[in-house]
């Protein structure tokens, strides 16, 4: 645009001596026009830029880390006159580095018309992809002068982790027992007296005990209580969003989201209710959502990748003790980037037969060797490897460079 203003008064400089030197009524009046069209073409774009409507939109609000995300931005002019060029900003992050890319389009619209532009954004990270319309600027004929004004239109779409399967159902082989639960079978009955699943006619083979007999007196026949089927859950899955300042967040926050995300989508495939949790530090709280099926998993998904990971240590195994202390579990995974000895002796008071750190780490190769004994080199302190095994906690490595064969070598439990 400087460059036009250059040309525009050098314009101006050429007409303004040929006005003099030819001192004719014509070349007095190319001079005037020269003169005052700024001030016709300032009037016009400040009437066109008021009439200039921009909205940004687009028709994926889901998406999967790689894949490209349709955006359509649409432009109207609703003014009398056509615009030679309006330039949109755009930029783009991901929640949780922040970092912010930008995209700039230019576009012409007709009078009384639309424009749309269609571009399209991809990220090869998981999290909440934030895209935003920043500012329209808006020029006149000759690129002399803009107008722009900021905008505050803005979209959210998730990026989702991949999801591997696990190739051994480990739970299977592992030690089962039956815990208390609140949750009760709507399809099928079962021996839990505490709660009724169905009231019907008397089948012979029924046991004398389980006659409702003020309602036989009222049907005058015989019925029967079926009792519900308690659906066991005593399997817990929990994330840590703790995330060591020195690491590529963005790598890290994908491994560890499709670390602990691939054991639940595992356990539901195979018919494993379980607990998926984590902490919140924007609400200090844990949470955690039972999973049964896929909404129940998409449901842990979205709650999870709309919490902030956290580089101050928390206790975060104390804060869950501290919501759930009478839960007892057969199968207790940790997924964690870090691991200290507060840590353990928080992870040592919940109430399990069988726990398991997941640890995903950037150099995993050296915490295969020592689960080998080949003491080379330590990606963790020696008291820290010395409380895990006295402990009797199971240690899996997950690459952060190579989540997906690292997940299909894992042999847990």
């Amino acid at each position: 645009m400087i460059t036009n203003k250059l040309k525009y008064l050098l314009l101006l400089a050429a007409t303004g001596i040929l006005s003099i030197l030819y001192n004719e009524y014509h070349m007095g009046m190319i001079f005037l026009t020269a003169l005052l069209m700024p001030l016709l073409l300032f009037g016009l774009l400040s009437y066109t830029y008021g009439h200039v409507r921009a909205d940004i939109i687009s028709s994926v609000h889901v998406s999967h880390k790689g894949e490209k995300i349709p955006i359509t931005i649409r432009l109207r002019n609703t003014s009398i006159f056509p615009i030679a060029q309006v330039t949109i900003h755009i930029s783009y992050s991901n929640s949780y580095s922040g970092k912010k890319n930008k995209k700039d389009f230019n576009a012409c619209i007709d009078r009384k018309s639309e424009a749309v532009i269609t571009c399209c954004i991809q990220s090869e990270h998981v999290g909440n992809l934030v895209i935003s319309l920043d500012k329209i600027v808006v020029y006149d004929y000759m690129k002399i002068f803009s107008l722009g004004r900021r905008h505050k239109d803005e979209l959210r779409i998730a990026v989702l982790p991949d999801l591997h399967e696990l190739n051994t159902d480990f739970l299977d082989s592992g030690q089962k027992m039956q815990v208390e639960s609140d949750y009760y079978s709507p399809v099928k009955s079962g021996d839990d007296p505490s709660e009724v699943f169905a009231i019907r006619e008397y089948r012979e083979g029924d046991r004398q005990q389980r006659i409702h007999w003020k309602l036989s007196r009222k049907q005058d026949m015989l019925m029967i209580k079926d009792f519900s089927e308690p659906l066991n859950c005593s399997i817990l899955v929990f994330a840590n969003l703790f995330a060591n300042p020195d690491t590529d967040l963005l790598t890290y926050m994908d491994a560890l989201l499709e670390s602990s995300l691939s054991l639940s989508y595992s356990f539901m495939l195979k018919g494993h209710i379980h607990y998926f949790s984590w902490y919140d530090a924007g609400s200090e709280c844990c949470r955690r959502i039972r999973v049964v099926n896929e909404r129940d998993l998409y449901e842990a998904v979205d709650g999870i990748m709309n919490s902030i990971p956290y580089t101050e240590g928390i206790d975060v195994m104390t804060a869950y003790l501290a919501e759930h202390p009478n839960d007892i579990y057969t199968d207790l995974f940790y997924v964690t980037g870090g691991i200290s000895e507060a840590q353990l002796n928080s992870l040592a008071m919940i109430r399990a037969n069988l726990r398991q750190i997941i640890y995903v780490s950037e150099d995993t190769r050296t915490v295969a060797d020592i689960l080998e004994g080949q003491r080379i080199r330590f990606a963790l302190d020696n008291e820290i490897m010395k409380m895990i095994s006295e402990m009797g906690i199971g240690l899996s490595a997950i690459d952060m460079h190579s989540v997906s064969s690292s997940i299909e070598l894992q042999k847990l439990g």
